[in-house]
């Protein structure tokens, strides 16, 4: 499984969280705590927004431990929303193509898990999305179907609508295909303007797991800490320091809204 973060908030360096705290999303890609996957090495990505310009995006197939570009840019580029993965294959080739976070349009989207089944589903999946996303597409993954699929349902203009529309039509085709394998997500995706939407769902199995904080002091490797400000979020796949009181467990079967002004948790109706 992989790893990944999200921050809504004032705009920091993405080394901030990137980098610098004792179980930084850099730790985790080679020391994943709350995974059976321990090593998260098959690629890394970044997906950040700058105003109201389109997302900057940076993709590589290397390990994150192992890519000196993934440093320079974090400690130089400042955003107040982004999106951070490191990857560990479960579904298509290790590729650039196929590394997270995924950008069509002006949306980006990451994912945390594994849609079983998908070898025999692909197909029909493929062919609910709709244009201009089924052209949109560039690798082979099940997450990047799923994105497909979430702006098929309508993601830009009713986010919510989206993802449980995109879930829907994944439990549609299982139960089409007689699918039993189990179905895992935690996503993350973001169109801009100081939003953040995030979801854990799963069938079959445990979801992955999923934290939120706001207003945390991280605790840093260097042995300092780092006050981020009160209105500032980062959604995680597993805590960026040890301080368990600070960090909230997202709930299975839920949707995060993330916005300036707070977090809203609901439950995914279907």
């Amino acid at each position: 499984m992989c790893r990944w973060l999200a921050y809504c908030g004032p705009e920091i360096r993405l080394s901030t969280l990137l980098h610098a705290p004792e179980h930084s999303l850099l730790d985790q890609s080679k020391h994943a705590t709350k995974s059976t996957w321990v090593v998260n090495g098959d690629g890394v990505g970044m997906g950040w927004y700058k105003g109201d310009q389109d997302p900057g995006q940076y993709r590589e197939t290397r390990a994150a431990w192992n890519d000196e570009n993934v440093r320079s840019l974090a400690r130089h580029v400042r955003s107040g929303l982004f999106l951070a993965h490191v990857r560990a294959v479960t579904r298509g080739v290790v590729s650039r193509t196929n590394t997270h976070p995924f950008l069509m349009g002006d949306w980006l989207f990451q994912h945390n898990g594994d849609v079983g089944g998908f070898d025999t589903m692909r197909r029909d999946l493929s062919d609910d999305i709709t244009d201009p996303w089924y052209g949109s597409r560039q690798g082979q993954t099940d997450s990047e179907t799923m994105f497909g699929l979430a702006l098929t349902h309508g993601l830009r203009e009713d986010p919510v609508a989206g993802i449980t529309g995109m879930i829907q039509n994944i439990l549609n085709c299982r139960a089409s295909h007689g699918v039993t394998d189990p179905f895992l997500m935690s996503i993350a995706t973001t169109g801009g303007g100081g939003e953040l939407w995030c979801a854990r769902f799963s069938v079959g199995d445990t979801a992955p797991s999923l934290y939120w904080g706001r207003g945390l002091q991280l605790r840093n490797r260097d042995c300092t800490c780092t006050q981020l400000d009160e209105h500032a979020t980062i959604v995680v796949s597993e805590p960026l320091d040890t301080d368990t009181i600070a960090w909230h467990e997202v709930p299975e079967g839920s949707i995060l809204h993330v916005t300036h002004a707070g977090v809203n948790v609901q439950p995914i109706v279907l």
